[in-house]
């Protein structure tokens, strides 16, 4: 080979070694790079050169000093590198009937910022956003904190009373003939508290045992008494009274004269026009009131001041005449 085409193909070796090395320099700076930007992700391909730092420079991206960046801003940009920013956000959490909190945080999660500020969430709490949505700038994320109260206790049924008419029985007297018996109910209140304030209370009965009624039996037999002649009459009831003789005249309550035979009763007791039999005293007519008579009180009209004197005031016996 001659001189001349030894040197040729020398020249042109070194040529092409050139243009290898420019190659693969022009390929080394080409990169993909995948980049998360507040949870947004995007592909980016081009010739990088530099920081991270200047990459986001380069893409329009401001990271402030409370923003994260993961990796450092001053690490190389690599082909195949995952770039995260997260930009921090001022919130407010309101915590029940706590005082509000403000936080700053690069979470990009509700869950997540409640899990940094350290708050637990019980299962019955509650918030005001969806815990997987991303937290806004100058958002407020309230909490309320629920309690389901719950109290078991047991309490008595009252039995009913069945009355049933007997004939057999004196009139205004009764016969038990089956005894009452209280039932029992298991009592489950459930309260739900709202922040401390309660906002619900459910009341659930149960009952474990049936009451069991009682039956009572009254009297619908008339009352035979005979009188001082003699003579017998039916009473309705018979009442044991305070009775207190007094003289008649004038008129009574009723408008009738005040003589022998006439009563001043309380009619909340006795109701006037009530024909009675007095025992010690005989027949009589509710008929007169007083501002001293009240319950069991009776007074009765007497025709001289003697006679009143002689009754006085004594228990008697009296009967409700039909």
């Amino acid at each position: 080979m001659s001189k001349f085409s030894r040197r040729s193909i020398s020249l042109l070796a070194a040529a092409l070694t050139v243009t290898a090395a420019g190659s693969g320099t022009a390929l080394s700076l080409h990169k993909t790079v995948q980049l998360n930007v507040d949870g947004q992700n995007k592909r980016v391909s081009g010739f990088f050169r530099g920081s991270i730092e200047q990459f986001l420079h380069e893409q329009g991206i401001a990271a402030g000093g409370q923003d994260m960046v993961q990796p450092p801003k001053n690490f190389k940009v690599a082909d195949g590198m995952s770039i995260i920013v997260r930009h921090a956000r001022e919130v407010t959490i309101q915590d029940g009937d706590k005082q509000p909190q403000k936080l700053v945080t690069t979470a990009t999660s509700v869950a997540d910022l409640l899990k940094q500020a350290g708050i637990q969430l019980g299962k019955e709490d509650r918030v005001n956003v969806e815990l997987s949505s991303v937290p806004t700038a100058n958002q407020t994320i309230s909490i309320t904190r629920r309690e389901v109260q719950v109290a078991v206790t047991e309490e008595p049924i009252p039995f009913q009373t069945e009355r049933q008419p007997d004939q057999s029985i004196i009139r205004g007297q009764e016969k038990t003939l089956t005894p009452g018996v209280e039932g029992l109910a298991k009592v489950t209140t459930r309260i739900v508290m709202e922040n401390g304030i309660e906002q619900e209370r459910h009341v659930d009965k149960e009952v474990i045992k049936e009451p069991v009624n009682a039956v009572v039996a009254y009297g619908t037999k008339p009352m035979v008494v005979a009188s001082r002649s003699g003579e017998s009459f039916a009473a309705a009831r018979q009442m044991y009274m305070s009775a207190t003789g007094y003289v008649g005249g004038g008129r009574t309550a009723t408008g009738r004269v005040a003589e022998y035979g006439i009563a001043a009763v309380d009619p909340n007791v006795i109701p006037l026009g009530t024909k009675l039999y007095i025992e010690g005293y005989g027949y009589a007519l509710a008929a007169d009131t007083g501002g001293d008579i009240r319950g069991n009180r009776i007074d009765l009209v007497f025709n001289s001041m003697g006679d009143a004197l002689q009754f006085g005031r004594r228990q008697v016996t009296v009967y409700i005449v039909e």
